[in-house]
């Protein structure tokens, strides 16, 4: 008996085992988000290193990056209706997202910004879900939210420019780095100019915000 029941336990576990690629494969095929507006043309790499380019109506994944070519712009609403846009230039990534209706809670929201700039409208899971679980990462700082609109726009080795750039437009965010941790509001700009530098709180006038054409506004 003691043999069957050890059998019966590797058999269990094998069969959970081989179950779990297939629920992360069927996570990552999930759309979370839909192409609502384009100009020029737009790249998406899925997870699995697939490459596509965006279309109007087309859909955005779990571990797809999506890159803005110069001169191109997109705009993506999340199934919660948080509605990204992307300036030229950039490279985006959605690393988790998940939202249930019927569980807002737990709704969750993990974005990064690797270059370029973005602006954003913040949906349910921001509103409605634990404050831990929404985060934007750039080059120089995490953003977390809580109802709100803003942009960022990451400088890189643009000497007119330094750091991020964030200008709140409503609400307000929390902006932190490996040395501060700062809430900025409706009004305000701060710019990050390295993972260890201080923070610089500014009138939203005196930081760079991201401004969509008018096809993406």
């Amino acid at each position: 008996m003691k043999t069957l029941r050890i059998l019966a336990s590797c058999l269990w576990f094998g069969l959970v085992a081989a179950m779990l690629p297939c629920t992360a494969a069927a996570a990552a095929a999930t759309p979370v988000a839909t192409v609502t507006a384009l100009v020029g043309s737009v790249a998406i790499q899925s997870a699995d290193g697939a490459q596509r380019l965006a279309a109007v109506g087309g859909e955005i994944r779990n571990g797809d990056t999506v890159e803005t070519s110069a001169g191109s712009e997109i705009v993506m609403v999340f199934t919660d209706h948080q509605r990204v846009y992307l300036k030229p230039g950039t490279v985006f990534r959605v690393d988790d997202f998940n939202y249930v209706p019927a569980d807002a809670q737990q709704g969750r929201s993990f974005l990064s910004l690797v270059k370029g700039g973005l602006r954003m409208l913040d949906g349910l899971v921001a509103s409605q879900g634990k404050g831990e679980n929404y985060k934007v990462k750039t080059p120089t700082s995490t953003i977390g939210i809580r109802g709100t609109e803003y942009s960022v726009t990451d400088c890189g080795d643009n000497a007119a420019c330094q750091g991020d750039q964030i200008v709140v437009f409503a609400g307000e965010i929390v902006v932190s780095n490996e040395v501060e941790f700062r809430v900025v509001r409706a009004g305000e700009g701060v710019i990050v100019a390295s993972l260890r530098a201080p923070l610089r709180v500014l009138p939203a006038s005196r930081v760079t915000p991201v401004v969509p054409s008018a096809a993406c506004r």
